[in-house]
């Protein structure tokens, strides 16, 4: 019989790890999705709107060549979270995010993190060796 999964935010190891109310600010914004493989979420140079942490699908970052061929240049897990990094330094995807194998992610609006972190001003957020500090 096959396994049913309840997804759960904390799944995520970088939301797992976050303090209760760093977690407590963040949660109302966060929504559960399913990726399918193969979906695009975003291509090079698209603005990101969303932030990703995933459960237990995984993304590849790839980048697309003039041939057409394409090189993988990150893969993404339940540990990491995608479009967070690009939509800090450009607001754009630094290249094609590509599911790679089907599961479930906590995303959120780009806007609404930045507005908590914003807010949580002076927090420094220690997730593992990552430091966002505001």
């Amino acid at each position: 019989m096959p396994q049913v999964v309840n997804p759960n935010h904390r799944t995520n190891r970088l939301l797992a790890v976050l303090e209760p109310e760093d977690f407590a600010a963040l949660e109302p914004h966060l929504e559960i999705i399913e990726l399918t493989r193969g979906r695009v979420l975003y291509d090079a140079g698209e603005i990101i709107s969303h932030a990703y942490f995933l459960h237990d699908a995984i993304i590849s970052l790839v980048n697309v060549m003039e041939d057409g061929a394409t090189n993988e240049v990150a893969v993404f897990g339940r540990e990491g979270v995608v479009g967070l990094l690009s939509a800090l330094v450009t607001r754009e995807a630094f290249g094609r995010y590509v599911v790679q194998m089907s599961g479930t992610a906590s995303r959120i609006p780009f806007e609404r993190l930045n507005e908590v972190r914003n807010r949580l001003c002076c927090t420094d957020w220690r997730v593992g060796n990552w430091h966002w500090v505001t």
